[in-house]
C-alpha cells in the first residue's frame, strides 16, 4: 500500500479552479529563458550549496495588476536580493493564458515553475508525470527547510501531502491551501440573534429566521454549475460519505441505491424549495453572486477560502465577515467532519533550464514568514504546519494538522469528461431551477452517470 493515498482528483480539480477563478486577463511575455543551470542548488552533504546563477520563470495564476500578482512581485525581489546571479520573471498562465503554457511543455520550452501537469489522482500522475517531464522533488523533501524542525516533507500538513505525491513519490510543493466553507455576514446574525449552524437543521432555522426578517439567507450563482454542486456534496457527504460518492461518479454503483443518497436529495430539496436564495441568481455570475454577499443582500455563501483575497478590493471596511464549516447532519451516514478542499500545487519542470534556482524558488516559498505574510494579506490558508491560520479557519487548519480526510473541490469533476460533468451536474442545477424535485434529481444523476461510464 502506498504510504500516501489519495483522494481522486483533487490536485488538477484544484488547479482547474483556481486558472477559473482566479484569473481573468494577463497575457505571457513571450520571453524565452536565458538560463543557467549552475548544479545542485543545495548542496552534497558537508559543502556550501551552489551559487545560484541564471533566469528562473515563474508562472503565476494572477495576472498583472492584480494584488497577489503585486505580493508575487515583492516575493521575487526579495528572491533576488538573496540571490544576485537570478531573474525572476512572473509569467501569466491561468484562464485563457493556460494553453500557452502548456504548449511550451510540449516544445520543450517549460517555464521552470509551474501549476498543474501532475494528477496526483491517476496512478502513473498522469501523461507529464508519467512522461518523465515533471521534476521528482521526493529527494529535497526529504531535507531540512529552513525555518522549521524537520525536513520539508514534514513541515507540510500531513493531510495535504497525498495532494502533491504520485504513489510514494513526491512531485510538487503547495503554495496554500483552499477549502470550502460558508461565510457569513456577522452583523446580521447578530442582529437576528443567530448563532453559527451547528447542524444541518441549525442552517435550516437560521434561513427560516432570515427570510422571515426579509434578509436572503443564501447568495450563490446560477451561471456556474460547480457553486450549485458544492451544495449538493456536502450533503452527499454527510449522508453517504466520498467512497460511495466516488465510485457513483466512476459508474462502479448505481448512486440512487446508496444509504443516504435518498435523504441527501430530500435535504437539497429542502434548501431549494425554501425560498432562502437571493431572488434573481439563476441569471447572475459568481462575481455579482459575491459582490451582494458583500454588499448585505444575503447573509450568507457557500465558498472557496480563497473569496477574501479575491474580493478584497470590494469588501466594504466595516463588513465583518464569519466562517462556519458545512453543518454536520444528524442521523447521517456519511463522513460530518470531512471537508471539501485541495491544494495548488507547484511543479518543476524537468526540462526547464534552472532547476535548482526553481526548488530554491518553492523553499523560499514555504518558509514560515513567507507563508505568514500569504495568510495576512490574502486570508488564504497555509499549507505548513505552526503557520497560523487566518481568522474564522482555526478549526480547519486543526483537522488538516490531524491529518484530517480531504475530500477534492467538486469532486474533482472538472477534470472529468464532460458527459461526466453534465450527468452530475445539470440535475442539480434542474432542482436549484425548480424544474425536478429532489428524487427526480437522484434518478436522473444516477442514470446519467451509469450511462457515461458506458
Amino acid at each position: 500500500m502506498n504510504r500516501r493515498s489519495i483522494l481522486r482528483g483533487t490536485a488538477v480539480a484544484t488547479a482547474v479552479m483556481l486558472s477559473l477563478t482566479a484569473c481573468i486577463t494577463g497575457s505571457d511575455s513571450g520571453d524565452e529563458p536565458e538560463t543557467e543551470n549552475t548544479g545542485d542548488a543545495t548542496g552534497a552533504a558537508g559543502e556550501e550549496p551552489a551559487e545560484l546563477t541564471g533566469d528562473l520563470e515563474v508562472v503565476s495564476f494572477y495576472p498583472e495588476g492584480s494584488p497577489d500578482h503585486e505580493r508575487l512581485t515583492g516575493l521575487a525581489e526579495e528572491f533576488e536580493s538573496r540571490h544576485p546571479g537570478v531573474t525572476v520573471t512572473l509569467t501569466f498562465g491561468g484562464g485563457q493564458d493556460t494553453p500557452q503554457i502548456e504548449a511550451r511543455w510540449r516544445a520543450g520550452d517549460p517555464p521552470e515553475v509551474n501549476y498543474g501537469f501532475m494528477d496526483a489522482a491517476a496512478p502513473d500522475g498522469g501523461p507529464w508525470v508519467a512522461g518523465g517531464q515533471v521534476m521528482s522533488l521526493d529527494d529535497v523533501m526529504q531535507e531540512p527547510l529552513e525555518g522549521y524542525d524537520g525536513t520539508w516533507e514534514d513541515a507540510i500538513l500531513p493531510g495535504v501531502r497525498p495532494l502533491i505525491s504520485v504513489g510514494d513519490e513526491i512531485y510538487g510543493a503547495p503554495e496554500s491551501v483552499t477549502t470550502l466553507q460558508f461565510f457569513y455576514n456577522a452583523a446580521i446574525f447578530e442582529e437576528q440573534g443567530i448563532e453559527p449552524p451547528q447542524t444541518f437543521d441549525d442552517l435550516v432555522a437560521a434561513a427560516d429566521t432570515l427570510k422571515a426578517a426579509g434578509i436572503a439567507p443564501f447568495t450563490v450563482t446560477g451561471t456556474f454549475l460547480p457553486y450549485l454542486q458544492m451544495y449538493w456534496d456536502y450533503l452527499a457527504l454527510r449522508h453517504i460519505g466520498l467512497d460511495g460518492l466516488q465510485q457513483a461518479i466512476a459508474g462502479e454503483t448505481e448512486l440512487a441505491t446508496l444509504p443516504g443518497a435518498a435523504e441527501a436529495a430530500a435535504d437539497l430539496e429542502r434548501l431549494t424549495t425554501g425560498g432562502y436564495f437571493l431572488d434573481g441568481f439563476r441569471g447572475v455570475d459568481f462575481t455579482s453572486a459575491q459582490m451582494s454577499f458583500f454588499q448585505g443582500d444575503a447573509a450568507m455563501i457557500l465558498m472557496g477560502s480563497w473569496l477574501i483575497g479575491e474580493m478584497a478590493a470590494a469588501i466594504p471596511a466595516d463588513f465583518q465577515v464569519g466562517t462556519f464549516p458545512f453543518p454536520a447532519v444528524d442521523g447521517g451516514s456519511g463522513d460530518q467532519e470531512g471537508l471539501f478542499g485541495g491544494t495548488n500545487a507547484q511543479v518543476v519542470a524537468q526540462d526547464a533550464e534552472n532547476t535548482d534556482a526553481a526548488v530554491a524558488w518553492l523553499q523560499f516559498i514555504a518558509e514560515p514568514e513567507n507563508q505568514s505574510a500569504y495568510v495576512e494579506g490574502t486570508g488564504g490558508i497555509s499549507a505548513y504546519t505552526g503557520v497560523a491560520a487566518p481568522e474564522g479557519f482555526e478549526d480547519v487548519t486543526a483537522m488538516l494538522e490531524e491529518g484530517a480526510a480531504f475530500a477534492p473541490s467538486y469532486m474533482g469533476l472538472l477534470a472529468l469528461s464532460q458527459e461526466v460533468q453534465t450527468a452530475y451536474q445539470q440535475p442539480i442545477a434542474q432542482l436549484f431551477f425548480g424544474e425536478i424535485d429532489g428524487a427526480q434529481m437522484l434518478t436522473a444523476m444516477s442514470d446519467g452517470l451509469l450511462a457515461a461510464a458506458g
